[in-house]
């Protein structure tokens, strides 16, 4: 009676390991953004826009394919903006990119930084990856300083 339990619970034990392998194995991360410039868009827009370009740190093992992202910048804690980007690129492992987006700024934003060539940053960024027909979403944050003197 009590070897008729024990193969069943065996299997089922041997079933659950193998199923929780499989689906940690779908796990991505170590992707970091960072800001390394801002300018002012030109042609001037109605509503005001800026260049923010970008820099992408694949710390992975494995290449990495972005379709996008959504990126909210915040300049001296204070909203400044978000870009929305659906330009691939491609990560090699252990490697870096570069990638310039638009960013939308804030409505009064510009008159906030006026007569400031330093500042200081945050970056919350949200990465797509496309795989077939599975989807993925990296969340990612950076902060540093940033030189906004090009923003007039």
């Amino acid at each position: 009676m009590r070897r008729s339990f024990f193969l069943p619970l065996l299997v089922l034990s041997g079933l659950a390991m193998l199923l929780a392998g499989c689906g940690s194995g779908t796990k991505l991360g170590g992707v970091a953004v960072t800001a390394i410039s801002i300018r002012t868009a030109t042609p001037a827009t109605p509503q005001p826009q800026a260049i923010l370009n970008l820099r992408f740190t694949n710390e992975n093992v494995v290449p990495v394919g972005l379709s996008g992202g959504r990126h909210r910048l915040f300049i001296n804690g204070k909203a400044a903006g978000q870009a929305l980007s659906r330009e691939p690129l491609g990560l090699p492992q252990l490697s870096t990119a570069t990638q310039e987006v638009t960013v939308t700024l804030e409505p009064g934003f510009l008159a906030s930084i006026a007569g400031t060539s330093q500042a200081s940053y945050r970056l919350e960024s949200v990465l797509f990856v496309t795989a077939g027909e599975e989807r993925m979403d990296i969340k990612t944050q950076s902060q540093g300083a940033i030189d906004v003197s090009a923003l007039r």
